[in-house]
């Protein structure tokens, strides 16, 4: 396992950082068959809709987004959490300031 301090404890919210001008995305962890990323928008940030290869699963740490998964839309807010099968369109937009761990499989 593998994390950006070879520590396999991170501290999520402690990795928290908005950025005004980008989406800040931060690679927590690689642990083989998976790997982590926190993905943090500010207000009005969005990650367009999408297909990826692999399945993930988004985690909301902190606020409040609605996120794409085919051509469904879910608003998920802080302990929620949704699966979004390879292959299907997916996207995120914050509606404030919005923290995700995202957990997808390593292909």
């Amino acid at each position: 396992m593998r994390s950006g301090t070879n520590n396999p404890v991170v501290g999520v919210r402690d990795s928290i950082e908005y950025n005004s001008g980008k989406i800040s995305m931060k690679r927590l962890m690689d642990a083989g068959s998976f790997n982590l990323a926190l993905i943090c928008l500010d207000v009005g940030q969005e990650i367009p809709p999408h297909p990826e290869g692999y399945d993930a699963v988004f985690y909301v740490v902190e606020g409040v987004g609605v996120f794409t998964v085919g051509v469904d839309e879910y608003t998920l807010e802080a302990g929620s959490m949704v699966f979004s099968p390879k292959e299907k369109l997916r996207g995120i937009k914050s509606i404030g300031k919005l923290s995700v761990l995202g957990i997808r499989e390593t292909v």
